[in-house]
């Protein structure tokens, strides 16, 4: 593969019917099997990689707020065009086919399974990712939603009746006020005998801590804003010291119901689909270690079995991944899934992590993929710690997509979304490694796509050392040979 080859996209950017702007498959003439079979055949034909634009493909979801998707703010997400394509067709999976996404994130592909009639299975390192998955993917009713909103309204009381969350430097992000509003709220939606309505509520609660925050809005990351702390001509300027007044006396309960209330609506536009929507588990928390975690069939604790997955379509973390423990840490520590003892701990955990310590970028471990460790060596005169991370990615990525490889079936396909970057100033072609790691576990390539970044969402710069990625790869790799359909 070359990136820096370019050609003119060709009837890969053609409108397709797809399906209906609320999610719903339209007809049969909604089925992407025409656009995947050029597309596959073009690739095995020129074994270039095929330049395609997913929102050209698929104009009928470029609204971005349809079904549940945006009930909750999460860093990279995926693009939904790109699961909506692989899975209006049969030839990579049939209705009640298990679906997996190892690297789940918030849901989107999990929703966009269940919306294609498969059983989706999720995986993430992350608590409240997992939180908002499980939220996302679960059919509530709207009525019994908004009697939950108002009962929670007028019961939460003036005063909290616990002690104060454990929140890593609560006093800096939150004003006092606002610290006591969110606990007698949070008290109250704990109170709630439905575990399902409990965490449709404790999601929208997540996602009104960040905006009674102090964290600066238009970052991922929290980021404390400052009254001044742009010059007075700056274009910011009056808009963050408006937003510093307006939490020194924002009603939180207020916030909180709007939020609800738009999450609310977009339940209900879920309502008239959910008789034929597949079901959804979040399985595990590591996508090393494929298993029943979480399961609630009785097999808790037991792999998932060899074989058993039809489809994965996934976009795993980058070397010197988003910071996504980081940029959760607020809900994290509101809603009592991670201590702030234990936050370096869950950082560890993550694939792609960025904290290492000396020791451990002393000991670099070699990738066995050639190309990178010679770029690794390259890293490492000018910053060893980068070219641990990026080592130890590749190293873990190989755990991984073994795990991948053993629940896949025979004839079963990959849809990997990746993108190559810059580490140290000097490129890192993961693309590539990825690929390596792949052939090694008897995955074939069977095309090879490239699509321009346009969503905000993934356009990102993950150090200052790194370049921003504004091109994802899609890599639809075959166990067991390439198929038959691309002849």
């Amino acid at each position: 593969m070359n990136s820096k080859t370019s050609f003119k996209p060709r009837s890969a950017g053609t409108a397709l019917p797809a399906r209906a702007r609320d999610g719903s498959q339209t007809s049969s003439s909604g089925d992407t099997s025409d656009a995947l079979r050029l597309l596959v055949r073009r690739y095995q034909k020129w074994k270039r990689p095929i330049s395609v634009n997913f929102r050209r493909i698929l104009p009928a979801l470029n609204s971005p707020d349809r079904l549940t998707h945006l009930i909750h703010p999460y860093p990279a997400k995926l693009l939904v065009h790109i699961p909506v394509f692989f899975l209006a067709t049969d030839l990579l999976s049939k209705r009640g086919d298990v679906v997996l996404d190892p690297f789940c994130g918030s849901g989107t592909v999990l929703l966009e399974a269940q919306m294609a009639h498969r059983l989706a299975y999720g995986v993430d390192a992350n608590p409240l990712a997992r939180l908002i998955a499980r939220t996302k993917t679960t059919p509530l009713d709207g009525g019994l939603l908004e009697k939950s909103l108002v009962n929670v309204l007028k019961r939460t009381p003036q005063e909290p009746s616990g002690n104060a969350p454990d929140v890593v430097n609560l006093n800096h992000w939150f004003f006092p006020h606002v610290v006591r509003q969110l606990q007698c709220l949070r008290e109250t939606i704990e109170r709630l005998r439905c575990a399902a309505i409990r965490d449709f509520l404790l999601v929208c609660f997540s996602a009104c801590v960040r905006k009674v925050s102090l964290a600066d809005p238009r970052l991922s990351v929290p980021v404390r804003l400052r009254r001044g702390q742009y010059p007075k001509k700056h274009l910011l300027r009056a808009k963050c010291d408006a937003h510093l007044r307006q939490l020194r006396r924002v009603r939180v309960a207020d916030v909180f119901a709007r939020i609800a209330r738009t999450n609310i609506a977009r339940m209900k536009n879920v309502g008239p689909h959910s008789n034929g929507m597949g079901p959804a588990e979040i399985v595990c928390s590591d996508a090393r270690r494929l298993e029943y975690e979480y399961s609630s069939n009785g097999n808790c604790n037991t792999p998932i079995p060899d074989e058993s997955v039809q489809l994965i379509i996934t976009s795993p973390p980058y070397p010197g991944a988003q910071k996504y423990i980081r940029s959760c840490s607020l809900s994290l520590g509101w809603l009592g899934l991670c201590p702030t003892s234990e936050l370096r701990q869950y950082k560890a955990r993550a694939i792609g992590r960025e904290e290492f310590t000396k020791r451990e970028c002393d000991n670099i471990p070699a990738t066995k993929i050639a190309k990178a460790d010679k770029a690794l060596a390259r890293i490492r005169k000018r910053n060893p710690v980068r070219a641990a991370i990026a080592a130890t990615y590749l190293n873990e990525m190989r755990e991984a997509m073994r795990e991948m490889c053993r629940v896949l079936r025979q004839g079963g396909h990959v849809v990997l979304v990746a993108a190559n970057n810059q580490i140290a100033g000097s490129e890192f072609r993961t693309v590539d490694y990825l690929r390596a790691i792949a052939e090694e576990y008897e995955l074939s390539l069977t095309a090879c796509l490239i699509d321009s970044i346009l969503s905000r969402g993934l356009m990102t710069k993950r150090n200052h050392t790194a370049s921003v990625i504004t091109r994802e790869w899609v890599l639809l790799l075959t166990k067991g040979g390439i198929p038959v359909w691309t002849r």
